[in-house]
Formats: structure tokens, sequence, C-alpha cells
């Protein structure tokens, strides 16, 4: 949801809640005055009835008591129609991007398909590798894609099988650098790695391992207006691992924090809303620390950058 517009509508149930209330009040407040003019005092004028009414103690808590539950009530289910409204945008958003996701390379290889069946082909070498290349490089994207969004749906129903091995996380954290290389080159960005952990070793299923890490350093090429410089710190903490990935990225609003875990959740960024993704990513990578009782958190100020902190604890000996 956009954020004028989030702010607008939030803006338009506080005052139509402050009205409602005040109509609330205003209803208890007369019917009270007819009431103690019918049957308490009968004398009393229309102005005196309510003065006395507003004086008693009783209507006042009778009143507060009565707001209470009205309050409660239509926070829940503001809360719940709220929630309700804003998984189904998000849903609607999923399918959105996922035929995008789809439709694009394979648009783009169905293209290169129809130039390598040209009769000439064969005769130009250089430019036959290049389409093959091509269909490579965007079936590979398109397997990506597509492994993510499985494994998202074999989590739901079936939970995460772990396969957890002893390595040390350095080794593993090079190696996805060196082989995001050509991501870096095409985004004009580079890669710091500061490792202070020393040799130490994580009990970690190397897949999810190698996932986390690369969506969180997907995520900082993507969400970049200049050349992305990417740094990656480690260092020892109370028997964790702890891991920085930090961005020099467009940042991330205060408001959205708390939502970037959940499932289909994409900051509502306007002049970015080209950037590809479905949501699952850091969905994904919670999910899988979680699964290894591990820590993950963001802190971020927008237009400043982000770092994704992760807590691993460090493998015993036996665990070996």
């Amino acid at each position: 949801m956009d954020k004028s517009l989030y702010t607008y509508q939030k803006v338009k149930v506080i005052f139509l809640l402050s009205l409602a209330f005040v109509l609330l009040f205003l209803a208890y407040l007369f019917s009270g005055a007819w009431f103690v003019m019918s049957y308490v005092f009968p004398n009393l004028s229309y102005v005196e009835a309510i003065s006395e009414v507003a004086s008693a103690s009783e209507f006042w808590m009778f009143f507060v008591i009565q707001l209470l539950i009205y309050t409660t009530v239509v926070f829940v289910i503001l809360s719940t129609f709220y929630n309700e409204r804003r998984m189904t945008l998000m849903q609607q958003d999923f399918v959105n991007n996922v035929t995008h996701e789809i439709k694009t390379p394979l648009s783009t290889i169905l293209m290169a398909a129809e130039v390598l069946v040209e009769e000439n082909i064969q005769t130009k070498p250089f430019r036959r590798d290049q389409y093959i290349s091509i269909i490579r490089n965007e079936g590979e994207k398109l397997r990506e894609e597509l492994d993510r969004v499985l494994e998202v749906a074999r989590m739901s129903k079936a939970g995460v099988y772990l396969n957890k091995e002893v390595f040390n996380p350095e080794e593993m954290v090079s190696a996805i650098l060196d082989r995001m290389q050509l991501q870096f080159t095409n985004y004009g960005g580079s890669a710091d790695l500061i490792w202070e952990a020393g040799n130490e070793e994580i009990n970690f299923d190397r897949k999810s391992f190698e996932l986390i890490i690369i969506n969180i350093i997907d995520n900082a090429l993507k969400y970049n207006i200049q050349n992305p410089n990417v740094i990656i710190r480690s260092k020892l903490s109370d028997g964790q691992i702890i891991i920085q990935i930090e961005d020099n990225g467009i940042g991330i609003n205060k408001m959205y924090h708390a939502e970037l875990f959940h499932r289909f959740f994409r900051v509502p960024i306007g002049e970015t809303h080209h950037i590809k993704g479905f949501g699952l990513g850091l969905y994904l990578v919670k999910q899988l620390m979680d699964a290894h009782n591990s820590t993950i958190f963001v802190t971020s100020i927008e237009n400043e950058g982000t770092t994704v902190t992760l807590k691993i604890p460090v493998a015993l000996k036996n665990d070996e």
C-alpha cells in the first residue's frame, strides 16, 4: 500500500471513530436526561436534566465501560479487515509478479530459439553461441525463481528439511561472492569481505546458508540507485558468529521494518516498481534462520542503506 494512501486511510478512520464516539456520548447524555425527566425528576427542565446526568459519577462509569467495549470490538474488526485486505493485495501483487517474472525469460528464450532455427545461423558460430548463452542464462534465472517459489510452498506444507553439516562459513561466503561476480559487474557494484570470526565453524544446512546469503546480497544489488557496495563483516560474540551484510542502497522506511519478513510483502517504492521479486526472499530467509535456531534482524535508514545481521551459533565439538 502506498505510504500517502496509508496515511490518508489512517486519518480517515481516526476521524470517523472520533465522530462515532462523540455521537455515542451525546446519545447516552440525551437519553439519560430523558430518563431522568421521565422517571426521576419530572419537574426538571431538559437543560437541568442534562446537567444532572453529566454530574453523576454513575453516568461516566457506564459510558467509559461502554466506550472500552466498543473500542475493543471496533479495533478487532478493523484489524481483521485490514490484515485480510493487506494479504489479498499482497497475494494479487505476488501473482502479477510471478506472471511477469515467468513471461519475461520465456519470451527471451523463445526469441533466441527462433534465431537458432534460422538456416544461416550455423555459418555464424559467434552469434549462435551468443544466443545459446542467452537461453542458458535466462533458463537458469527462471529455474532459480521457480525453485524459490516451490521451496516456500514446500516449507508451508511439510516444514523445513535440513541436512546439517559442520563447515567454515567464510569459505562458502567467498565462493558465493565469486559466483555472483557477474551480477556485481552488471550492476557496477563491488563487494568487500572483512572476516574477523577466524576459522570458527557452524552446524548448518549448506543449501540453506547459500540461499540466505544470496537472497540478502541480491536485495542489496537490486535496491540501489548508485553503484552498489556490499560489505560483509563477521565477528565472534557469546558463542555466536555474527555476519553483517551492509549496503549503500535506498534503505527502508521505518514504518515497514516490522513487515519485512512477512510472506509476499514488498516495500512499496513508487519509482522502483520495475524491480524484480516475489516478496518471498526475506520470508524464506527468516524461516530458514528460525529452523537453525539462529537470529536475523534488519537495521535500515531510508536513503542511507541497510544492514542485515545474522547470528548463528558456533558449532560445538560434538556436532562434528
